[in-house]
This record gives structure tokens, C-alpha cells and sequence, in this order.
């Protein structure tokens, strides 16, 4: 039979745990209580409608119900009295932006004079400032933008900077030519190409029509050479295993310094303190006693569902630990969290080795550091036995 689906209660999860972190108003809480209460009361009849038990639905949705149902509101530490909670972060949608922005890649995409260039660069300044303006008007903090206006709002900032506006239309006439040789290798995608930077989940994006083929590629690549292009055209068209030097590059200073200057335009600041436990906490325990206080704080931050088994992941491509909320718990102890923070810190610290055309992570020599952990055993039965509860 197919797993039942609830829509939504995993965002409510992520939401109280988000403004429950904070301090919060007695009124506030009482306001959580009865939302959470209600949302359960509502799952549970539909369960019941549908002769479906929890065990029946997607393990994210189960995992968030177990989460909300094993919340005490009564704790201590939930009854924090302060000022309000900060406005709950990422709700703020900039209407009209996605659709102009997508306008300003399609022409910035096509070869141009240098009077139409000009004005382009002119409209990204100037909707750029129209934004800032917009939020200072309305008193909107960019960490209350939902995360596609936070990132293009950081993309029109970036890109207002001449300097900036220039390497990228550099960098499209680099790219273009050598990604659209790779269009013949494959039939479904036809010419002309359009090559646009953008903010793009992995390591590219290929949408092809009968009007053309587009090839999304992130922001940072504007600071690839042609021999890098060339990797990216043979991991897109042609089946190659050039995925090493595509994430070798990207891992180097010149794409890293353009990352790290989009995430300050975006304003937001790590999401380090969660409801229970606090990551850069967890984070300094394992420097100071692993790493000798010389391993360089990665952005922290918590995952957005309640994982099973992964309960940790290490991007060194924007240097960022993220952390399951699954133990983000009052039972899950301290020992569990900083073993999986020593276990990415590891990742950043080896790096990984190459073989075959593959990625390895886990090697032998990381095998053996890992056992370095003084609980290691103990960190262990406890991240199996929550595995084997959820």
C-alpha cells in the first residue's frame, strides 16, 4: 500500500524548532503549544480516516510527528521570558524579482554591444539598490528573505560591482564556445546554447527545448579558465571523468573568495544554535581537543529535515558542516553531536583521495583518525540505536 502523505509538517517542525531556539515570549510559547498540539490532533485523524498508522508514513514526516510529540513545553528551557523572537527568518518573498532576474541572465547570456552592455550593468545596479531600499523602507533584515530572494538579491549586489559585471560577461565569452561544442554528443540538446551563473544546487544544470539548450553553472564559475570550462563541457556532454578536476577547481581560492563574497552579500548568519544543542559550541570542544585549535571554523549549520542515518555532511566547496536535527534532541547527549562535528571536521581536515576516476572519503587514514574520538564506542551505540529508532 503506499505510504500516506502529510503535507507540511516537516516546515513545522523546522519552524518551532527555529523559534523556540530563540527566547521567547510566555504568549509566544503558549502560541507554539496550542499549534503543535492542534497539527498532531489533525495528523492523528487523519490517520485514523484512512486506517493508516504513523509507521506508515515517509520517514521524514514520521521523524518531524516524533519530534513535535516528544516536545515539553514545561521544560526550563523553553520557558525562557525575554523579548520577542526575531521574525521568523526566510518568509519574505520579493515579488516580480525571480522573473526580472531570469530576464537580466537571458540577456547577459547573448553577445552585445558595449553601449548595451552598459545598460544592462545600470539596471542590475540599479535593482540592486531598489531592493536595499525596499528592505530598509519596510525594515526587513535580509535573514527574513525566503532563500531564492536572498539569492539573487546577493547575485544583483555582486554583480553591480563593475569589476564583477565585467568577469562575468568574460567568463560567458570563455564558456560559451567550449559548452557548446559538447551540444553534437548529444542529440536531444540543440543550439544556440545560453550559459548562465547563477546560484545552482550541485554542479550544474542542463535544460534543453526545441528553441535552444541552456546550461546553468554556479555563480563561482565565472573565475573558470577555458581548460576548466573544457572539464565541465566533457562532465555535461560527453560521459567523462573530469568531476576530480571540476571540484578541484572549485575548491581553490579564486572560486572560494567569490563564494565567500556572495554569502556576505546574502546577510544571513549561520544557523549554529539549535533548540537543545549549539554547534559552534560543539564545534570549539572537538578543536580544542582533536584538532590542537588549529582547524578553521566552516560555517555551521543545521539541516532543514530529520534524517535517519546521515547525520552529518561536509561541503568543502562552500566549507560548511551541516548537521542532522535529528540530534538536535534533550536525549540526544553531547558526546553524540560532537562525535559526528569531530567526524565532518575530519573531512575538512583530509580531504579526500582519488582513484579510478572516484572519490574516496572514508579511507584507510581516516578510518583510523575516527577511532582517535576518546568515546568513540559510546558515540557509537548511540547514533546506531537512534538510527534504528527512526
Amino acid at each position: 500500500m503506499p505510504s500516506l502523505r502529510i503535507q507540511g509538517l516537516v516546515r513545522l517542525a523546522n519552524r518551532v524548532r527555529r523559534d523556540l531556539s530563540h527566547t521567547v515570549s510566555v504568549e509566544q510559547r503558549e502560541q507554539l503549544r496550542k499549534l503543535v498540539t492542534d497539527s498532531l490532533s489533525e495528523v492523528d485523524r487523519i490517520l485514523a480516516q484512512h486506517a493508516t498508522r504513523l509507521n506508515d508514513l515517509p520517514a521524514p514526516t514520521r521523524r518531524a510527528y516524533q519530534f513535535l510529540a516528544g516536545l515539553n513545553f514545561d521544560q526550563p528551557a523553553l520557558q525562557g521570558p525575554g523579548p520577542d523572537a526575531p521574525p521568523t527568518p526566510g518568509n519574505v518573498s520579493l515579488v516580480g524579482l525571480a522573473s526580472f532576474w531570469q530576464r537580466m541572465l537571458n540577456r547577459v547570456a547573448q553577445p552585445s554591444v558595449a553601449e548595451d552592455l552598459a545598460k544592462l550593468r545600470d539596471s542590475i545596479r540599479s535593482a540592486g539598490q531598489n531592493i536595499e531600499r525596499y528592505l530598509q523602507n519596510q525594515d526587513i533584515s535580509a535573514g527574513q528573505l525566503t532563500p531564492q530572494s536572498r539569492a539573487i538579491r546577493s547575485w544583483l549586489l555582486f554583480f553591480s560591482e563593475q569589476e564583477n559585471f565585467d568577469a562575468y560577461g568574460a567568463a560567458i565569452a570563455r564558456a560559451t564556445p567550449i559548452l557548446a561544442a559538447g551540444l553534437a554528443a548529444v542529440p536531444r540538446f540543440h543550439p544556440p546554447l545560453l550559459v548562465q551563473f547563477r546560484p545552482v544546487p550541485g554542479l550544474f544544470r542542463v535544460r534543453g527545448g526545441c528553441d535552444g539548450t541552456r546550461v546553468a553553472l554556479p555563480t563561482p564559475m565565472i573565475t573558470f579558465d577555458e581548460e576548466q570550462f573544457a572539464c565541465v563541457r566533457e562532465l555535461i556532454f560527453e560521459g567523462g571523468r573530469t568531476k576530480r578536476q571540476v571540484l578541484e577547481a572549485m575548491a581553490g581560492e579564486t572560486y572560494q573568495d567569490v563564494v565567500g563574497e556572495l554569502d556576505a552579500l546574502a546577510g544571513v548568519p549561520e544557523q549554529a544554535k539549535g533548540l537543545f544543542h549549539d554547534l559552534a559550541a560543539a564545534y570549539e570542544r572537538v578543536r580544542q581537543s582533536y584538532f590542537d585549535g588549529t582547524i578553521d571554523r566552516p560555517r555551521l549549520t543545521w539541516n532543514h529535515t530529520f534524517t535517519g542515518r546521515k547525520f552529518g555532511h561536509y561541503d568543502p566547496i562552500t566549507d560548511t558542516v551541516m548537521i542532522s536535527c535529528s540530534l538536535d534532541r534533550a536525549d540526544v547527549p553531547a558526546v553524540a553531536l560532537d562525535f559526528v562535528m569531530y567526524h565532518e571536521l575530519l573531512h575538512k581536515r583530509l580531504g579526500v583521495r582519488w582513484g579510478a576516476g572516484r572519490m574516496t572519503a572514508h579511507t584507510p587514514e581516516f578510518r583510523a583518525a575516527e577511532q582517535r574520538f576518546a568515546h568513540f564506542a559510546e558515540a557509537d551505540v548511540i547514533l546506531k540505536k537512534l538510527a534504528r529508532a527512526q
